[in-house]
Order: C-alpha cells, then sequence, then structure tokens
C-alpha cells in the first residue's frame, strides 16, 4: 500500500510540473491580417495539438480568431449559437491528423479553454465571445476530462498530459507495485 500512494503522488507531482509549458512547434496556417498577432492552440492529446497563427486590427476576440482560422484552411469547428445567451458554444474541432485522448467509456470529456498573455500562465477563458484578445496572446483549447464532483473546470490544462480515468490509473499502479515486489523478491 505505501507503494501505491508513492507512486500516486509521483504521478500528481509529475503532473503538476508539466503544467504551463509553451506549445513548440511550427504554425500550421495563418488566419486574418493586421498589426497584432495571437496563438491559438488546439490540443487533442498532449502530443498531438496544432497550432494556429490569428493576425488583425482593432478588437478581436476568441470567436473571431476561430471562425477565421477555420474560413482559412483545414481546421473545422463545430460549435453551436445559443441566441438567449449571445454565445458560442464549441463542440468540437476536426482538424487532419489529430487525434483526441480516450479517457474512458464513463468519463465527461470536453473542450477547456484557457488563455495566456505569455504561453507560459494559464487561466480558464470566460468563454470564446467574451474573451478579447491581446498582441502576442496565446489561447489553448484542450481536449479533458472533467469531475463535475470536484469541480466544472478540466481536469487537463494546456501542455498537460491527460490524466486517466481512475480504474485505469489505479491498474497501472498495482502493475508497477507487482513489478517492484517481484524484482525485490529475487
Amino acid at each position: 500500500m505505501k507503494n501505491l500512494i508513492v507512486l500516486f503522488i509521483t504521478l500528481l507531482t509529475a503532473q503538476a510540473a508539466t503544467g504551463g509549458l509553451v506549445y513548440p512547434g511550427q504554425v500550421e496556417y495563418t488566419a486574418g491580417q493586421g498589426e497584432n498577432h495571437a496563438i491559438i492552440a488546439i490540443d487533442f492529446n498532449y502530443e498531438n495539438y496544432f497550432l494556429f497563427n490569428y493576425r488583425w486590427d482593432g478588437l478581436a476576440t476568441g470567436w473571431d480568431a476561430l471562425a477565421a482560422i477555420e474560413q482559412a484552411g483545414s481546421l473545422e469547428v463545430d460549435a453551436t449559437w445559443y441566441e438567449q445567451f449571445q454565445c458560442h458554444f464549441v463542440n468540437d474541432f476536426f482538424y487532419p491528423g489529430s487525434n483526441k485522448y480516450n479517457y474512458g467509456d464513463n468519463a465527461i470529456t470536453g473542450w477547456g479553454y484557457w488563455g495566456s498573455s505569455d504561453g507560459e500562465s494559464w487561466v480558464i477563458n470566460p468563454g470564446v465571445d467574451n474573451r478579447n484578445l491581446s498582441d502576442g496572446s496565446c489561447d489553448a483549447w484542450v481536449w479533458s476530462n472533467y469531475d463535475f464532483d470536484i469541480s466544472w473546470d478540466p481536469l487537463r490544462g494546456p501542455g498537460q498530459m491527460p490524466i486517466p480515468e481512475p480504474a485505469a490509473l489505479l491498474l497501472a499502479g498495482l502493475g508497477a507495485i507487482f513489478a517492484i515486489q517481484k524484482r525485490d523478491s529475487k
């Protein structure tokens, strides 16, 4: 049992240490024109993410960026407009080569929407229509699982590894414990 607790704490510490990473890599394409620019990351699966550059003048929202990026290339944005709230809800993204992490059959999953002024310190955005972009800002859409018993916040943030469903994590931990005990008994 002690080994299981140590393993669990190690996994949680490793998960926390990966938070806030800048998304390295090449921009897929640029949409819009103007003096201002923002990077938009669509993070399907930790190592399977895509970066887009959005350019504009004046004021722009997160939705302005997504609409322009969708129109300029291969990113498809599945969104619903809610007239009564005057806002969009992003249901899903589709992009060639994308592969969403499978959190398991019973997991509650969806896209978490994050923003950053420096690409390292991230906060949950209030909504795609309410997010006012600034020059040099970064947005990240992160495919995540949710535990609504704890909060309405996604369990995975930008640059973080997916957290598997608890049963898979428990099985991995038990496997590690048995491997360690087998090695120690030799």
